[in-house]
């Protein structure tokens, strides 16, 4: 089968078109014919040894596939042979090949009306802004939520979602004018430029008290300024490192405002039996139901895997990048 992969940490050009076996099948697995693939910010960490984890060598990318079901491992039930399925494998990898393998226990069907393209882009990035609301900031009902990188395929869910689960005010953090309008159109009643150093007092200008959530994946100074935001009893969640910068925090600074931080890695919540395979269950019925709108921002060939992740590291996508087989 055909596969992209990489045998050396760096830029885009380390991937590699290549003829390699197909993977079998071992116990708890999906063998899949993936029908597409999905490309994250992970995956480019990994390829520059910036991820959580060290990149084992070589290494296929691509945490997200969706296709059909051709076999299945030992162990399996519930899923069978021509089931069409998505989900995200845990650390894994190996979505860009034609074939991948996918846990039975990360994985749920995907309606006939859903296409590949808009499961993927709320199965990562739709899974992570479920839980960042829900499990890591605990979201009630007309709070304020403050999301940076608003215009991206997570922002702009977690935005769709806060708003369906009640929020107040929220205000994104987009760095172009077409990611402001996409920020706007998920849901934002404000969008504001990062890189406008008035920022912090254009936000603390909409709010009596402060923000009572700030949901970043940049760091740095965005994330200095973001917690400086935080009213009482407000919470700070980080999910992601964009900047390549990260930031103190000094406690002291939260005491007085008995406000918290706290950081999520999906992969952890991918350890608790059924509870993602039920969240992507929601997410893909949210979608057949028109009520969670994805948005895609370009597809590419397998063979273009280099030209994929260099417009994602352009910072110029607005929504989900695509890699097809």
């Amino acid at each position: 089968m055909k596969t992209v992969r990489f045998h050396e940490l760096g830029p885009a050009n380390v991937l590699r078109l290549e003829e390699v076996d197909a993977p079998t099948p071992g116990p708890g697995d999906l063998l899949v014919k993936v029908e597409a693939a999905g490309l994250n910010f992970s995956d480019i960490g990994k390829r520059l040894g910036r991820y959580l984890e060290p990149t084992p060598l070589p290494f296929t990318p691509g945490s997200e596939v969706c296709g059909e079901v051709v076999a299945v491992g030992p162990g399996v039930s519930g899923r069978r042979v021509g089931d069409r399925v998505a989900g995200v494998s845990p650390s894994r990898s190996g979505g860009y090949a034609e074939y991948a393998l996918l846990p039975d226990r990360v994985a749920a069907i995907v309606p006939s009306t859903v296409s590949a393209e808009d499961a993927l882009a709320v199965s990562n990035q739709g899974a992570t802004a479920f839980h960042l609301l829900n499990t890591m900031a605990r979201m009630a009902k007309g709070e304020s939520v403050l999301v940076s990188a608003a215009g991206g395929g997570c922002g702009g869910l977690i935005l769709q979602l806060a708003r369906r689960f009640g929020a107040g005010m929220l205000i994104g953090l987009a760095s172009t004018e077409a990611k402001r309008e996409a920020a706007k159109a998920d849901g934002a009643n404000l969008v504001f430029d990062p890189a406008d150093p008035d920022w912090p007092k254009k936000v603390a200008d909409q709010l009596d008290g402060g923000i009572d959530i700030f949901l970043d994946s940049v760091g740095g100074e965005l994330y200095e300024s973001g917690l400086g935001l935080l009213g009482p009893f407000g919470r700070a969640v980080t999910y992601g490192l964009a900047s390549g910068r990260p930031s103190p925090v000094i406690p002291l600074t939260l005491m007085r405002r008995c406000a918290s931080v706290s950081g999520f890695h999906l992969d952890l919540l991918m350890e608790r039996p059924g509870a993602m395979s039920q969240t992507l269950s929601d997410l893909y019925g949210l979608v057949a139901e028109g009520a969670l709108k994805p948005r895609i921002a370009a597809s590419f060939a397998l063979k273009d895997a280099v030209a994929a992740h260099e417009f994602m590291e352009s910072r110029a996508a607005v929504g989900k990048i695509i890699i097809r087989p």
